[in-house]
């Protein structure tokens, strides 16, 4: 799923042209060899992160186009990629991240990862942040090795 997010992510310039350009964008995940049902589950959840992002978020378009903004300190330019960066500062362009949980990929990224961040790393916090539930996660773990809740394998 976060490959569809970031093809789809790679070929939009706004969060409006989700909507407008559906048609386009669904034709374009087709010929790059998604199946249907994958690139319209992809597309129809991006589109409604983007709606959930917007009703949480300022009235005015101005004022939530200031917040997207955010400069790097010393430690993150040092340590993250120009591709995750950009990455992270994308989705939370089109509406995909909120900007605290743009902050807190960026924080759990340098506590994670001890070196340099590359744009895989970021893609599986992306995905570990978008697509679990994190009233299931246990607050008590750390790192990597969490254990989720109710579930079989634990």
């Amino acid at each position: 799923m976060i490959t569809l997010f970031t093809y789809i992510a790679d070929h939009v310039q706004d969060r409006q042209q989700l909507f407008e350009d559906e048609g386009n964008i669904m034709q374009a995940l087709l010929n790059h060899g998604f199946l249907p049902q994958e690139a319209d589950a992809a597309l129809t959840l991006m589109q409604r992160l983007v709606q959930i992002q917007d009703e949480e978020s300022f009235d005015s378009d101005e004022a939530a186009d200031l917040l997207n903004m955010r400069m790097m300190n010393r430690e993150e330019r040092d340590r993250f990629s120009v591709e995750a960066f950009s990455f992270i500062t994308k989705l939370t362009s089109l509406g995909l991240l909120s900007e605290g949980l743009r902050e807190d990929i960026v924080e759990r990224a340098l506590t994670m990862y001890p070196d340099r961040i590359e744009l895989d790393q970021i893609k599986n916090l992306v995905a570990y942040a978008l697509f679990s539930n994190t009233r299931d996660v246990d607050d008590n773990a750390q790192g990597l090795g969490r254990r989720i809740r109710k579930t079989a394998w634990n």
